[in-house]
């Protein structure tokens, strides 16, 4: 999609004129900053939590002690926590449903891999997981890129923060809803220096002024402005589908809309069945726990905010002990013929006064040190928190809780794995979800006939050419593709196993008298690998006798 260049226009000409558009473009524009204001005004309190999220990740809660350092606690369990999702990073693996599509599928499942590579898919996950985590929702767009591949275009994938982005307040899930909004803050001079044709109608707006936006100074004399990508949903009576279109709002005015066609250079129609023809609004939300009726999750750090809060009171309380218990207090009695000053100066080893006894007219008190279960508490409110999330000391890779049997110390690891595994299978959905988008966007926008150099599960440079999208036409689409989604885990432990598997294959083929060729083990060991492909390279091995390598495709 490319805009349409209307020329330049001096914003000077254009001061009190309206933005020429038509009806349908003005009630577009109307009805997209009235859904806008609603739905910020219903988020207000989820995004105020997320925001309150973020400060206690960076350490800056409001009860923060301006004195005792700030415990690490929490985001410290939060460190683990994404990382336990890091090692449990999902892979696609296409499972083919008939055993003709076999090749197909792994094809495909090079194809999404391609796609999630050149996306720097491993980053974004991690950006993704830490958004859950600490907010409660990791949100990913997928999207067709035109400018990617030299200008060819290919799916792409995109990781936004939920305080930027607001669903329908009314709906769990999102593709429920009216519309969404994805927001991006910036200045009149960016927006007219990408839209022309709207210079001089762009004005900086309320929303720029707001929230962490308002201590940002726009730079140069410029106006802070609120963009704002309204994905919105069409009713077509004819096919009884949704049908999703986009438009762009800044500072009052309407930049595109692939509706009616408004700032695009395109063909008449287009966009007439949506921009995406699965119907579906292109956004995937990581939800780290479900809210009821809510479309944001909620995180790691709303669960135990207020023990992390318990833990720096009760680490103030200790600071302010130990720094009253470093300070001796002298009580003088007046006309005791004791100077003060010679008490007070610590550099004096000998002061000289008229009298008998010194404890008649001088004592000297120090703070008491206080009792124990302070730091207990302290401890145990800590401790408790790391069992409760699923962060124990064995999960974390830490010795302690005085356990020395294997079966114990196996026991308290499973523990802390439950609940990582739980918060995996979730996320597994998720993944899923959006790889389904990407196949269906490469099956939209792909050209027939289109070929692709990536290198595959195999470790070897190959052209694959998607020859299944040649038959597929704009809004009359079949199923993305005729294979199940299987989301395969890229924990170091579970490739531990796999290997496993394959070595003990290899040995029972061997002591058979059929043993699998050496390069196809090690391509097996690199690559993405199901028991089926393993039993293919069995049964291979034993047509050919165990002694011809694999033929070079």
């Amino acid at each position: 999609m490319k805009k349409r260049s209307m020329g330049d226009v001096r914003s000077g000409e254009l001061r009190g004129i309206e933005q020429p558009m038509s009806a349908q473009e003005r009630d577009l524009l109307r009805r997209g900053y009235a859904l806008f204001e609603h739905f910020r005004e219903q988020l207000s309190e989820e995004h105020e939590e997320m925001r309150q999220a973020r400060a206690m990740r960076r350490l800056r809660q409001d009860e923060r002690s301006e004195t005792s350092p700030t415990l690490t606690t929490l985001g410290s369990c939060v460190d683990n926590v994404v990382a336990d999702q890091i090692d449990n990073m999902p892979q696609a693996v296409m499972i083919p449903e008939r055993e003709e599509t076999m090749e197909s599928a792994e094809e495909m499942t090079d194809v999404v891999g391609f796609v999630l590579y050149h996306a720097g898919w491993p980053g974004k996950y991690q950006r993704i997981m830490e958004d859950a985590v600490v907010t409660g929702t990791g949100v990913a767009q997928v999207f067709w890129d035109d400018d990617a591949e030299d200008g060819k275009g290919m799916a792409n994938v995109l990781c936004w923060h939920p305080e930027d982005f607001y669903p329908d307040p009314m709906y769990e899930d999102i593709l429920d809803g009216r519309a969404c909004f994805k927001a991006t803050h910036t200045t009149v001079g960016w927006v007219e220096a990408h839209y022309p044709a709207v210079k001089g109608f762009v004005a900086g707006d309320e929303y720029a002024m707001r929230d962490e936006q308002a201590a940002l100074e726009a730079p140069g004399g410029d106006s802070k402005v609120t963009l704002l990508e309204f994905w919105y949903k069409r009713f077509d009576p004819v096919t009884r589908k949704n049908v999703v279109h986009m438009a762009q709002l800044a500072g009052g005015a309407l930049l595109c809309s692939t509706e009616t066609g408004f700032g695009f250079d395109m063909e008449e129609g287009e966009y007439a069945q949506g921009v995406y023809a699965h119907g579906l609004y292109p956004f995937v939300l990581y939800r780290y726990r479900d809210v009821w009726r809510r479309p944001f999750g909620s995180g790691l750090i709303h669960d135990y905010r207020q023990t992390q809060n318990a833990i720096d009171r009760y680490a103030k309380y200790i600071d302010d002990n130990a720094r009253e218990s470093s300070v001796q207090r002298h009580f003088i009695r007046r006309g005791s013929g004791v100077n003060a000053e010679d008490v007070a100066d610590m550099s004096r080893s000998v002061i000289e006064w008229d009298g008998s006894d010194i404890r008649e007219v001088l004592q000297t008190v120090q703070t008491q040190p206080l009792n124990s279960q302070v730091y207990q508490m302290m401890q145990y409110m800590a401790d408790a928190m790391k069992q409760d999330c699923g962060q124990n000391q064995f999960a974390r890779g830490e010795g302690g809780l005085n356990v020395t049997a294997g079966t114990a110390i196996n026991a308290l690891q499973q523990a802390g794995s439950k609940i990582a595994r739980w918060h995996t299978e979730r996320f597994k959905d998720a993944f899923r979800e959006m790889v389904e988008m990407i196949l269906w966007v490469l099956s939209e926008y792909m050209e027939p006939g289109r070929k692709l150099r990536i290198v595959g599960g195999s470790m070897q440079d190959k052209l694959i050419e998607l020859a299944a999208f040649s038959d597929q036409a704009r809004g009359a689409m079949r199923p993305a593709y005729t294979v199940r989604v299987q989301v395969q885990r890229s924990n170091p432990d579970e490739i531990a196993k796999d290997n496993e598997f394959l070595l003990q294959a290899m040995k029972i083929c061997a002591e058979a008298g059929t043993p699998l060729p050496a390069a196809d083990v090690i391509r097996l060991m690199q690559g993405q690998r199901i028991k089926d492909s393993v039993l293919r390279v069995i049964e291979r091995a034993q047509e050919t006798g165990g002694n011809a390598q694999r033929q070079e495709p």
